[in-house]
């Protein structure tokens, strides 16, 4: 065992190697490197389908969870009707046209209609697993990586009702009535949300009362695993319970103000206990920071496994009996996939390009072949199914990632002016020709930049720095003044213009507060320009200013900037006597 577990970790280590130095994904090396180990050591890894599934089910909540964390709940509102597009709709439009076609071109089978649901209800969900962790590797717009993650983690949901409640019957000789499938479909939406909502309610007050950060950790974990294992026990979604639960768990961390447990003393009164606990802080967003990059190092080990099992459960002797149907299934999926993205595209005037991503982030996983193994053993096309959906997950996994990676390659310059344009939040013509004249104006009073063009500016500049391995630190500050005039603001942005150097930024973002973005400036380097700055501006009268510094990390969003930027603002403005905090 503590051999098998060094291997992994060996494996591991060398395909993060070979992504720092390739920019190859870390899905294809592990498979690779699983592959050549598996060749090497052929009794190192001995898995059966039964324990792969077992296995599978044990990381799949740790896989998930980071993902789920680091998905941004303001986005995945904005954009719900497109999702639930790809994640509902687009799948069982993309089943029925399977269903419909496939006869013709494999005509020397006798399928019938739960075959086919059956085995393209594997196959027309992207995995959430595969899909996270290669698109998570590319500079895309922050929309189009939402739209595709998001669309991963629900579409399974849809797959995973059509394929036990719908297929499997239908395999097994039963009837399927459309009202017992509205029915059984309502059951299973409200069963799942349920399930996971309760369990994040429950593990957010231990959680208030808890106060250690491991114990704390262990209890997201908790409300995870067991989401994932009542709703398996009621044979509703897992992974609905799953997404659910975190979700449920985020709304009621973010809704409650994130306190300073360094600046406030909690006074208890004699109360009910529900009053009592209500009135105990929640986890700090410093902390809940934390407890996401810590999830993503579980997750990245979780997903090493994954892989490694799938490459030792592959019999490349089947795959090469059942190539013609594999390769065939394989063209029908991309296709119809290819066609229902175009629809959505087209119809949000998006760039073209984006379809082919989207297209080639449909990449199958580990959850197929679980879902390929439940098929009933009396089932005659079993060990065909199996080997259909084997196959396409690794021509999904290869031929997907490497032509994405080619087209990401030659339209990256399109990408990163996607960037600057589709990260913006508001959308619809009106609202966007509104921030275009407003980007050509600064700040009347400061010559600062405005919000929306500071905003565009930082995502550029945080896209330089995650692709460049560069320094930015920034600066935020915010102002108070008995005699808030046109003459001293313009003092103020004088002095800030006349401080900053040619490749900084200064910026206005809300009310008396503003923003300096410090290119290729260390946090130790940003403190002092910070100093001298407030040591300046302090020469005005009636003025008392308060400074907030951090610098941007591999992992962080504009969103988590922000967040970090209010934090030290907040501790500065508390009253203890610092006038310039740090949060990183």
């Amino acid at each position: 065992m503590l051999a098998l577990v060094s291997i992994i970790l060996i494996i591991i280590l060398f395909s993060r190697i070979i992504e720092e130095y390739t920019k190859l994904p870390t899905t294809l090396s592990l498979i690779l490197l699983a592959f050549s180990t598996s060749f090497l050591f052929p009794n190192l890894i001995i898995i059966s389908q039964e324990k792969f599934d077992d296995i599978l089910y044990l990381m799949l909540p740790m896989i998930l969870l980071p993902d789920i964390l680091n998905i941004s709940l303001t986005r995945l509102k904005e954009y719900i009707k497109e999702i639930f597009y790809l994640a509902f709709i687009a799948v069982i439009i993309s089943i029925i046209l399977a269903t419909f076609i496939t006869p013709y071109l494999l005509n020397e089978i006798k399928w019938s209609a739960g075959m086919l649901i059956g085995l393209f209800s594997m196959l027309m969900a992207t995995d959430a697993i595969t899909v996270a962790s290669v698109m998570e590797k590319f500079k895309l717009p922050q929309r189009l990586k939402i739209y595709a993650e998001s669309e991963s983690l629900f579409n399974d949901v849809t797959a995973l009702i059509i394929f036990y409640f719908i297929a499997i019957p239908l395999i097994n000789g039963s009837n399927v009535s459309i009202l017992s499938l509205n029915l059984i479909l309502l059951k299973v939406i409200l069963l799942s949300v349920a399930v996971g909502g309760g369990l994040a309610f429950v593990g957010y007050l231990f959680i208030k009362i808890l106060r250690d950060s491991l114990d704390q950790f262990i209890i997201i974990y908790l409300i995870v695993m067991f989401s994932f294992l009542i709703a398996e026990y009621l044979k509703i979604s897992g992974i609905l319970s799953i997404v659910s639960s975190v979700i449920a768990f985020k709304i009621l961390v973010q809704k409650e103000a994130y306190y300073d447990h360094r600046q406030k003393d909690l006074q208890i009164e004699q109360t009910s206990l529900f009053k009592l606990i209500k009135k105990i802080p929640a986890i700090r967003k410093k902390a809940f920071r934390s407890y996401k990059e810590e999830a993503t190092f579980i997750g990245i080990f979780a997903n090493a496994i994954v892989f490694i099992i799938i490459a030792n459960i592959i019999d490349f002797h089947n795959l090469k009996l059942y190539h013609k149907e594999i390769l065939t299934v394989f063209a029908i999926t991309t296709v119809i996939r290819y066609s229902v993205i175009i629809g959505i595209i087209k119809t949000l005037k998006l760039p073209n390009r984006w379809i082919q991503t989207l297209t080639l982030a449909g990449s199958k996983g580990a959850l197929a072949i679980i879902m390929s193994h439940s098929l009933p053993n009396s089932f005659i096309y079993k060990e065909m199914f199996i080997n259909i959906v084997i196959g396409n997950v690794l021509l999904s996994t290869f031929i997907y990632t490497l032509l994405l990676m080619l087209h990401i390659y030659k339209n990256q310059f399109a990408y990163e002016k996607d960037i600057r344009i589709y990260d913006i939040k508001k959308q619809d013509n009106d609202k966007y020709i509104k921030s275009l004249v407003n980007i050509i104006k600064k700040d009347i009073d400061t010559d600062a930049y405005n919000k929306p063009f500071i905003e565009d500016i930082l995502l550029y500049e945080i896209s330089r720095t995650h692709r460049y391995k560069t320094e930015l630190s920034i600066i935020s500050f915010h102002i108070k003044t008995k005699n808030k005039n046109k003459s001293q603001l313009q003092k103020i942005g004088k002095i800030v213009t006349n401080k900053s150097r040619t490749n900084d930024y200064f910026g206005k973002t809300a009310q008396s507060r503003y923003i300096i973005l410090a290119s290729d400036t260390s946090l130790s380097g940003a403190i002092i320009f910070a100093q001298k700055l407030s040591q300046k501006l302090s020469e005005l009268k009636d003025i008392e200013l308060f400074f907030g510094i951090t610098q941007v990390s591999d992992t962080d969003t504009l969103e988590s900037i922000y967040e970090k930027l209010d934090d030290a603002l907040n501790r500065s403005m508390s009253g203890d006597g610092e006038k310039i905090e740090i949060e990183v």
